[in-house]
């Protein structure tokens, strides 16, 4: 990991066999329930893991002084709160352990970071979104101009997909 402030929970000595790992971010949309659910049928189908990455963007909070420090903390006590409960669904549906991120930084540079870092991911995980005309920050950077930055393969699963239609495909 590139800075002291970024942690990885969990441990990639949790992959089940040579499958490798499927990064889905928890960035708060509702898809990720989607994203998080087709990573994991895909992890088991090729005895891989799942990994899931949580990015707390620090330029948002810049030159807030104690109240940044504050928010910051509370922002990081809910992330891993939000990873946990996502590990245990995922660990309870599919019998899984996923490897936890915690980052700190720019989002699309900490998501470039954690692939370049962690050979063992096989491809990174989106869900599109619902809404037609707007597919949401990062389906529309990984598929535009941050397409050459991926050394892996991007897998957008539609967002109106439920856990049934998910089941047939995978």
């Amino acid at each position: 990991m590139s800075n002291t402030n970024d942690t990885q929970l969990g441990y990639t000595s949790t992959r089940r066999g040579d499958g490798g790992s499927y990064l889905v971010i928890a960035d708060g949309a509702k898809e990720f329930n989607i994203a998080a659910y087709y990573a994991a049928k895909i992890a088991l189908a090729r005895r891989g893991s799942v990994s899931i990455a949580h990015i707390t963007n620090l330029h948002d909070f810049m030159h807030w002084g104690k109240v940044e420090a504050l928010m910051l903390q509370d922002l990081r006590l809910q992330a891993e709160k939000d990873l946990w409960q996502a590990a245990k669904e995922i660990h309870e549906d599919h019998g899984i352990f996923p490897c936890l991120y915690i980052q700190e930084g720019q989002f699309i540079e900490k998501i470039v970071d954690i692939i370049e870092e962690n050979k063992n991911i096989r491809a990174l995980i989106l869900a599109g979104s619902t809404n037609s005309n707007n597919q949401g920050p990062l389906v529309s950077y990984f598929t535009g101009k941050g397409m050459n930055r991926l050394r892996i393969p991007l897998i957008i699963v539609p967002g109106h997909l439920d856990k049934e239609a998910i089941d047939a495909i995978t």
